[in-house]
């Protein structure tokens, strides 16, 4: 706070720097406290009338719940039910959307998805800069178009967070030590809509050598299908899905480039109702027929990058049972020597 700033309030230097310290403890605090009233009077005021609008709305939004209620029991087209969802959706959001201690919270990061306020602040957030960073990063790194068509993804409607084993979520295209993958990823989904639909998981290297072409292709290291999410069901409970292919580490062989791996979440079929209980998955398949093959839709999707380091080979002598592979660069020719080994002249 400036000179002529404090003079008008009455401060010194003293004051200011007492302003900041609180400023401060309010920043790192990491649960939210209620300003204290009977401090000032206008802010007082101000709190009667934000806790008379939520009264009112609270009221709404109760009317609301019941208007939906009897309009689904009474067997009322889907239409009709869309409606009266958003309409009560709407007013649960208004009658919260000004409290303090919930606008803390979603600064903060802590989002009570069972409530519709949190649910439409948490998209709101994801849709302000981590969607953007998401999108700018699949494609600089070129996960879209390589992994799939871009045109036909479009934007991501659902957020899907990667963490490895008991860390936090990463950001997207980060590069980690493969060891850090060696356990099985932890998996979160935000799908912003409240029904609980099932999805199909998959993990995806985008640069295994094909040494037959000399070039690079898809190898699938994880997938799991009838994954149920919702908007409060983020995490993804493997035990309750099929399997069709385990786990397996990211192993980025020695000599090759950074390894791009993706995971992507696929709504199943008839909006995320019809199961997937068994399918013919191999390790070499491409995701795009994969996809096609079972009629999924793309709703979110991450990545990471990893490099070789010795913990690699572990994994190829451990899990996969084979000796580390070991590439480099193919020796060019000397064309000033024959076939015998002789120079020529």
């Amino acid at each position: 706070m400036n000179t002529a700033v404090s003079r008008m309030f009455g401060l010194g230097r003293l004051g200011s720097q007492a302003l900041r310290a609180n400023a401060l403890k309010r920043r790192l605090q990491s649960t939210y406290t209620r300003p204290a009233t009977g401090v000032n009077a206008a802010y007082d005021e101000a709190l009667k009338i934000l806790e008379a609008y939520k009264v009112k709305k609270v009221a709404e939004a109760e009317a609301a719940a019941e208007s939906l209620k009897r309009a689904q029991e009474s067997g009322e087209n889907a239409e009709k039910i869309a409606e009266l969802k958003k309409k009560w959706f709407d007013l649960a959001v208004e009658s919260e959307i000004k409290d303090s201690e919930v606008l803390w919270n979603a600064r903060n990061g802590k989002f009570d998805l069972s409530r519709p306020v949190y649910q439409y602040l948490k998209e709101k957030a994801w849709l302000a800069r981590p969607l953007e960073v998401l999108m700018q990063r699949l494609l600089q790194m070129f996960v879209l178009p390589d992994l799939l068509d871009p045109r036909i993804v479009g934007t991501p409607e659902a957020q899907l967070n990667i963490a490895m084993s008991g860390e936090s979520a990463i950001e997207p295209g980060v590069a980690i030590d493969p060891s850090k993958a060696r356990e099985q990823l932890d998996i979160e989904l935000v799908t912003f809509h409240e029904d609980t639909r099932l999805h199909t998981l998959v993990m995806v290297d985008l640069d295994e050598p094909f040494e037959e072409q000399q070039t690079f292709r898809e190898q699938f290291h994880w997938v799991v299908s009838n994954l149920p999410f919702a908007m409060n069901q983020t995490k993804a409970d493997i035990g309750a899905g099929n399997v069709l292919l385990p786990y397996i580490p990211p192993h980025p062989a020695k000599g090759t480039p950074t390894h791009r791996y993706a995971v992507v979440a696929l709504e199943q079929p008839d909006n995320g109702q019809q199961r997937i209980d068994s399918a013919d998955v191999s390790r070499d398949m491409v995701l795009r027929d994969f996809v096609a093959q079972h009629n999924l839709r793309t709703v979110g999707i991450s990545f990471f990058r990893a490099s070789w380091d010795e913990s690699v080979d572990s994994v190829y002598r451990e899990i996969l049972n084979m000796p580390p592979p070991s590439y480099g660069q193919m020796p060019v020719p000397d064309t000033s020597i024959g076939p015998d080994g002789r120079k020529i002249n």
